[in-house]
């Protein structure tokens, strides 16, 4: 079995890759409800960085107010939307590696404990092949020695199948955390890839050396293949008013 990476080169709405994860999620949960001999999905890593966005996870949303939504609207630059993820309220955009794992825990003998520290493991490891150590603290995510906030976790799971995942400051404007007390934590600073001294790294690429990382460290799982959007958006309805 290996590791499937779907990268999405450029620019995306938020809700577009969050509609190729409902898609690779609902294929593993069809499996669940209906086994067959046919072999079960494999793990899926899907990386791509969006537009500016503000995702809530699900303590958050109910509790914003009007005030703070269009807050997060800055006059119109970055839009906001609900997520079923752990977590608070984050920042997503240009410059920033989302990446989001789709697996089955129990497949790789996963707890949601150590899936979680997996995904900072991972992060951490990513982080360190580019010369920066990260470092896991009793606050979710990955952090500099500082304390300034490297990669934001939130995950989401159902039947044990995994849904979202990480998101890596590579180099991202780190203006946009200013509108966002992260991890309900005041005073956290952000910091990413380029404020910590290595310019010029792609998104694509830490994309790449991630999906290695996650692929060497998953059960039953020998090494990466790519793959491209139409493998699995082919035969994907998607409406192009879900995605403006």
């Amino acid at each position: 079995m290996r590791l499937r990476h779907l990268h999405i080169p450029s620019l995306t709405p938020y809700p577009y890759p969050s509609l190729i994860q409902d898609r690779l999620v609902t294929s593993h949960l069809t499996h669940l409800q209906a086994p067959t001999k046919a072999l079960p999905p494999p793990p899926s890593l899907l990386t791509f960085q969006t537009h500016p966005t503000y995702t809530t996870g699900r303590r958050d949303h109910a509790r914003l107010t009007p005030s703070q939504l269009s807050h997060l609207h800055a006059s119109g630059r970055a839009s906001h939307y609900p997520s079923l993820r752990g977590g608070q309220t984050t920042f997503h955009g240009p410059g920033q590696l989302t990446a989001y794992l789709i697996l089955n825990l129990r497949t790789h003998n996963l707890t949601v404990r150590s899936y979680v520290q997996f995904l900072e493991d991972s992060v951490i490891e990513t982080c360190r092949r580019y010369g920066i150590k990260g470092y896991r603290t009793e606050n979710p995510g990955v952090w500099t020695e500082e304390g300034k906030k490297l990669a934001s976790v939130g995950v989401h799971l159902r039947r044990h199948v995994s849904s979202f995942g990480v998101g890596v400051n590579v180099s991202t404007d780190l203006g946009w955390f200013e509108r966002i007390v992260m991890c309900g934590l005041v005073g956290k600073k952000a910091t990413s890839f380029e404020a910590e001294g290595v310019k010029g790294a792609e998104i694509e690429d830490v994309g790449r050396v991630l999906a290695e990382v996650v692929a060497g460290g998953l059960s039953g799982v020998g090494g990466v293949r790519e793959v491209r959007e139409e493998e699995v958006t082919n035969d994907m309805a998607v409406d192009g008013n879900d995605i403006q």
